[in-house]
């Protein structure tokens, strides 16, 4: 057990993409640990490589409720698995496979995977696109040309962007889906691993643990308080140097992700493209270095950070003003060579520790 007031610093490592996942640049945590006289909370944590990246979830708890602490850990860990080999588009057994696989027929999945399917949709058509399930033709085009060092053809981009988009996805009912075109494949990496932390918040307050922090490889989200009885604080690395941080926030029932394109890359004859495409034009997207989103769920934050990524700035943070006060956005241009643009919703600055 930690002095109160010791501050501990954790470095979340990137998003592995082993299991098809978004790769995401690295986010600074740093909480606040302790065992307040006022509190009497304890700090737990328990951490496990799952969906191809570390997770880790921490609690605030009394000391007599260890019991329940190791009954709701046991839910989580099974819940998450579960999650883990269902939406694995490598899992030849999942749930993702089956539908990839079934053109031109339709398939039954379960309730949960067809659910994400539904939301993933919902936020494919809110965001013009920007956020696809659907675009995982396009990432396995753009990785085999890495390995070639040669640029994809034109004529092959355009054929598979008639594959893309939320049109070729029937959504049947009994949880049944169908592909309307035999090129089209679904990955769900970029809402998977939110849903999991959601999944996870979920159970631990079904056994009254409130205060908690869910890390999944940069998909977060903060529960009540830390064990000081303060909100969470998390900061926001800077793109220019990853050795220091650009911002600091305190946040409380939040999730927040970010998405970027300045660690993980394509280099194709010596040119460097971002590893998120553009569901729209089937190229990397440019310009936007960072993309931060906070808001009420981590399938939210995951979904919206990427999306952020393909709309860029002015698009983007419009968006996310239109969502209202639960949500709020940072995003990060580099507008000449370690030069860069800072772009903030309006609730953004709610959440900083320092308003700027």
């Amino acid at each position: 057990m930690r002095r109160p007031g010791v501050r501990v610093e954790i470095i979340l490592r990137n998003k592995v993409n082993v299991l098809g996942y978004r790769i995401l640049p690295f986010i600074f945590l740093f909480l606040i640990f302790g065992c307040s006289q006022n509190h009497h909370l304890e700090k737990y944590k328990e951490a496990r490589t799952l969906m191809g990246t570390i997770v880790q979830m921490d609690v605030c708890r009394d000391a007599g409720n260890a019991e329940r602490t190791k009954v709701a850990y046991t839910k989580v860990w099974e819940r998450l698995e579960e999650i883990s080999w269902k939406m694995n588009v490598f899992d030849e057994k999942s749930d993702v496979a089956k539908v990839n696989n079934a053109f031109p027929e339709s398939v039954a999945i379960d309730a949960d995977t067809y659910q994400v399917l539904e939301k993933a949709v919902n936020f494919s058509r809110q965001t013009q696109g920007a956020f696809d399930i659907t675009v995982w033709p396009l990432i396995q085009l753009w990785k085999k040309s890495e390995r070639i060092n040669q640029f994809p053809e034109y004529f092959r981009i355009e054929e598979i962007l008639q594959a893309i988009g939320p049109d070729n996805i029937e959504l049947l009912p009994d949880n049944k889906v169908r592909l309307r075109n035999k090129l089209t494949k679904l990955d769900l990496g970029g809402i998977a691993k939110g849903y999991a932390v959601d999944e996870a918040v979920r159970i631990f307050r079904e056994e009254k643990i409130e205060d908690l922090f869910i890390d999944a490889g940069g998909d977060i989200y903060v529960g009540g308080h830390n064990c000081e009885g303060k909100p969470w604080r998390i900061g926001i690395r800077d793109p220019r140097d990853q050795s220091k941080i650009i911002d600091v926030l305190a946040l409380s029932n939040v999730s927040i992700t970010t998405s970027g394109n300045y660690e993980q890359y394509y280099k194709i004859q010596g040119e460097k493209w971002s590893h998120i495409i553009n569901p729209v034009t089937g190229y990397p997207q440019k310009g936007v270095i960072s993309a931060t989103v906070i808001a009420p769920t981590a399938q939210e934050a995951d979904a919206l950070s990427t999306a952020l990524s393909v709309l860029g700035e002015k698009q983007g943070t419009d968006f996310i003003n239109e969502r209202g006060a639960q949500y709020a956005s940072f995003i990060i241009t580099e507008q000449r060579e370690n030069q860069i643009e800072k772009f903030m919703s309006k609730e953004y600055k709610v959440f900083q520790v320092i308003k700027k």
